[in-house]
């Protein structure tokens, strides 16, 4: 394993360097938060790196065919749109697409079914929206999914082989970026979180169900990301409020407002980390005991609300200025 994930590593590397050179570039405009146009669209040469070692690894090809090819329709689509700009709806249509592809490969209930798709779609699109600050989403996608493989997979799971990928690529894009994903990475990376849990859940049956099957492991798996999830709500119903479209881009996310605040991407990738970083341990400690949901959630509430009024006084002082 090791030797293959120094292959991974090095194959990665290599690619990247050189789409550092040839890639399409992303001019920047009034929305975005870099100064210079910088090569977008690297996610292709981790989709690359990933799907090669499925089909030439036959240990580690532990995930079925239907998320290889998911992976491959994401990647041409959101290379697609890196390329030139596509209607939402068409996007939307690719997430619903390969969402259902990667269900269709277990035997579940019309509730179930309706529930997974949602929290697939809904993943693909929140890890897309977080793109928007050098290593933020990266960095998060890392600790969280590094996070559920090393207590739940073992060390031969091929999602490893994208994690180490992934993990070269932050070299690039941290703490000053000289690449981006693009809609290419940030949909594939939402897509293989969904993937992971999706797989991992009808193992896990130290894990109590409520009202569906495993689906104390969703929560818990999603519950790393609750910050992330919070940001891109809490901007959602701000735009619907102020009757502005929810699906365009207007740099007005919580880690956008922050970044222009502190006057730093580093500054504030590093502080969503240390979030994501605490709700892991919290995550972890509610496996552990159980008792300590009250707790654990009751932090997680004063805490979020705290970042939302955050939020929202600065966005108010900026748009004064």
């Amino acid at each position: 394993m090791i030797i293959q994930w120094i292959i991974a590593a090095i194959a990665t590397t290599v690619l990247l360097g050189v789409w550092k050179m040839v890639g399409i570039k992303d001019v920047p405009n009034y929305r975005s938060a870099h100064a210079s146009p910088t090569p977008t669209a690297a996610g292709i040469c981790l989709s690359c790196v990933f799907i090669c070692f499925y089909i030439c690894s036959s240990n580690l090809a532990t995930v079925p065919l239907n998320f290889v090819i998911g992976l491959g329709l994401l990647t041409v689509i959101g290379f697609a749109d890196d390329w030139r700009e596509l209607s939402y709806k068409i996007r939307l249509v690719s997430h619903a697409l390969v969402v259902g592809l990667v269900l269709l490969s277990q035997n579940l209930s019309p509730v179930e079914y309706i529930v997974w798709f949602f929290v697939g779609v809904g993943l693909i699109n929140v890890c897309n929206f977080l793109d928007g600050l050098n290593g933020l989403l990266a960095s998060q996608w890392l600790l969280t999914t590094g996070f559920l493989l090393a207590g739940f997979a073992g060390d031969n799971s091929v999602f490893w082989i994208l994690w180490i990928s992934v993990l070269i690529y932050l070299l690039f894009n941290f703490p000053k970026s000289h690449l981006f994903m693009g809609d290419t990475g940030s949909t594939i990376l939402g897509f293989s979180y969904f993937a992971i849990i999706f797989y991992l859940a009808p193992l896990q049956n130290e894990f109590p169900s409520t009202l569906l099957n495993k689906d104390s492991f969703i929560l818990f798996a999603l519950f790393p990301l609750a910050f992330a999830w919070g940001d891109v709500t809490f901007t959602l119903i701000r735009r619907f409020l102020e009757k502005r479209s929810v699906v365009s881009s207007f740099g007005d996310y919580g880690f956008h407002h922050q970044a222009r605040f502190f006057k730093s991407h580093s500054l504030v990738t590093l502080v969503y980390l240390g979030l994501n970083c605490l709700l892991a341990l919290g995550a972890q400690s509610l496996f552990l005991d159980r008792k300590l949901i009250p707790v654990v959630c009751g932090i997680y509430v004063l805490l979020q609300l705290l970042h939302f009024w955050f939020i929202y006084k600065i966005s108010k002082i900026q748009s004064v200025v």
